[in-house]
């Protein structure tokens, strides 16, 4: 196969975190043209501010060389078994870029499902949605877009993370999506409001099949997030999965009125702007800069301790390595995303 006259079509689902990016690529990955690459990469945007280190790619050593760093990236190890990426025997024939060893890398996991379309999660990748649009030219781009204030609540419960922080990186995020996303045009950009996918999956799905162009397969349909309902036996035995249902306005319950009008006070303008009831429509408080930081340390240390308690328990099963290489990983992320 003649590699360099190919050009890769990767579908990226963005988002803010909590937004159900994990959902939708669990759907689409059901489909059997599409691949659903099953980890957060997180480093991409780090790889094309930094790869030109590596000098001409048209020098073999070279171009191997920056082969080697993307195989070693300990997401496509874990995902791997945790063993290292084979090099491709034929790796002199791909495109000289990023982009070919990137394709090459996702095609090889997409090879062992017996498909070539790979689609890949990084929610934070809406930031950096024009640097991926250059890097590959055919990509598409879905943005899912939920209530800030369930994207808090749910992250709130599960890592115990500061609402006011996650409210305020919300609004900028989807802000900051929708900016790039209206730069593209809607020839590679779709915005999906997620309280619009669970209430009429199968349109929205339709919808997404054709902007994403595949043909629509009622496989997409089912879902394996343990919020869904159970699947009936004639649709796909997976254990857990389900079909898509409305799972919004938990915030509603979860935060105290005092937490709502904090909330709405930070982010009540863009949740006016994306269509979410509020009574602070003209709010818009940026929290001062030290309190964010002093959130995002606290919020930091808490989850990482929490991820190395669950270790050290037996509660999960994700290896030393790849927890202790955390912290080295989110500074590098960090460094590419402004929130």
């Amino acid at each position: 196969m003649d590699k360099a006259s190919e050009q890769a079509k990767p579908v990226f689902i963005v988002g803010m975190n909590g937004s159900g990016t994990t959902m939708l690529l669990d759907n689409l990955g059901r489909h059997p043209e599409l691949y659903a690459f099953p980890r957060e990469t997180r480093l991409i945007p780090y790889l094309i501010s930094t790869h030109a280190r590596f000098g001409d790619l048209d020098d073999d050593e070279n171009f191997r060389r920056l082969w080697e760093e993307v195989l070693g990236m300990n997401v496509f190890e874990y995902v791997n078994d945790h063993s290292h990426v084979p090099l491709p025997e034929d790796w002199k024939h791909y495109p000289r870029n990023l982009a070919g060893v990137l394709d090459g890398v996702f095609r090889y996991f997409a090879a062992r499902e017996n498909k070539q379309r790979w689609c890949e999660k990084t929610p934070q990748h809406v930031q950096h949605m024009d640097k991926l649009a250059v890097l590959f030219p055919l990509a598409r781009f879905i943005h899912v877009i939920r209530d800030g204030r369930d994207s808090a609540a749910s992250f709130n419960r599960r890592w115990y993370r500061t609402p006011e922080l996650t409210l305020f990186r919300w609004k900028k995020v989807v802000s900051a999506g929708h900016r790039q996303g209206e730069a593209m045009g809607p020839q590679r950009y779709m915005e999906v409001r997620y309280e619009d996918l669970t209430t009429h999956p199968e349109l929205w799905l339709k919808k997404i099949c054709e902007f994403i162009e595949v043909p629509y397969d009622e496989a997409v349909l089912v879902s394996a997030q343990p919020y869904l309902k159970t699947a009936s036996s004639s649709e796909e035995q997976v254990e857990g999965a389900g079909r898509l249902k409305p799972n919004s306005g938990n915030w509603k319950k979860y935060f105290s009125k005092s937490k709502k009008r904090r909330l709405e006070r930070i982010g009540g303008r863009t949740l006016a702007l994306f269509g979410y009831e509020t009574t602070s429509a003209d709010s818009d408080f940026d929290p001062p800069a030290w309190k964010r930081r002093l959130w995002t340390v606290k919020d930091y240390i808490t989850q990482y301790g929490r991820e190395i308690g669950l270790k050290m328990t037996g509660k999960i099963e994700r290896p030393w390595r790849v927890i202790l290489s955390r912290p080295f990983t989110a500074s590098k992320q960090r460094g590419e995303n402004q929130y």
